[in-house]
């Protein structure tokens, strides 16, 4: 019988994988009844920290949903996409107006910090009568998303240019930094689609020491217990 493993391991996502394909490299690796989970999924499209516990650390879900995150998010004006990013068929075009500018964006960022509600985008994976919302925007199906409060922490701009923004946010778990974008970009008169974004850190827990996803392959059972933070070394 194979020892099953406890704690949390950190991977830095690439893009073009979703999160459950991170667990089903690691599933090849881990002994077959092992019990596994991630908290917090990335888009296909993002990069960045996905937590994934494992076996007893399972339970520590909940405590890690209250936790911070930090994002570096890329965001295109003029024009705006199905999904809100850049994975799907653009639907919107304008004009970059004079709004375009360093002091309207920083004034329009403002009114965003602290709690704001949100409507859930079509394209997600939130159940709709117990099916994800995203299989009836691929079927043009409308429905009624929900509405949610999040809370958004600091958002500061890195860089501008053209017509690109990077952003730094910070925000309380259940943001979706797409839909962010977007209506940051209603507010200033233009249309805006998430094309970069990037997960840098969920609390104290970062990338800096994370395992590459596209690294999983290589490593054995050994290696990935050498790299799992222990239950009782979780900095909460």
């Amino acid at each position: 019988m194979r020892t099953m493993l406890n704690g949390l391991l950190l991977i830095n996502k690439e893009a073009g994988i979703t999160s459950f394909d991170v667990i089903r490299k690691l599933k090849k690796i881990l002994p077959k009844d092992q019990k596994i989970g991630h908290a917090g999924t990335l888009d296909p499209f993002a990069t960045g920290l996905l937590i994934i516990m494992l076996g007893k650390a399972t339970k520590e879900f909940d405590k890690i949903q209250t936790l911070r995150k930090k994002y570096i998010a890329t965001a295109e004006f003029g024009y705006q996409t199905e999904t809100l990013d850049n994975t799907g068929k653009v639907i919107k075009k304008c004009p970059i107006d004079a709004n375009f500018n360093t002091n309207k964006i920083k004034s329009v960022l403002k009114s965003f910090t602290g709690q704001i509600i949100q409507t859930t985008p079509a394209y997600s994976a939130v159940k709709i009568h117990g099916t994800p919302a995203y299989k009836f925007a691929r079927q043009n199906k409308k429905v009624k998303m929900p509405k949610r409060q999040v809370t958004i922490y600091n958002i500061e701009i890195e860089h501008i240019s053209q017509n690109k923004i990077t952003l730094i946010i910070e925000c309380s778990s259940g943001t979706y930094i797409r839909t962010l974008i977007s209506d940051i970009a209603i507010k200033m008169g233009n249309l805006a689609t998430t094309i970069e974004l990037y997960r840098q850190s969920i609390g104290e827990f970062s990338c800096e020491t994370a395992l590459k996803s596209s690294e999983i392959e290589t490593k054995s059972l050994g290696d990935i217990n050498n790299l799992i933070i222990s239950q009782d070394k979780i900095p909460y």
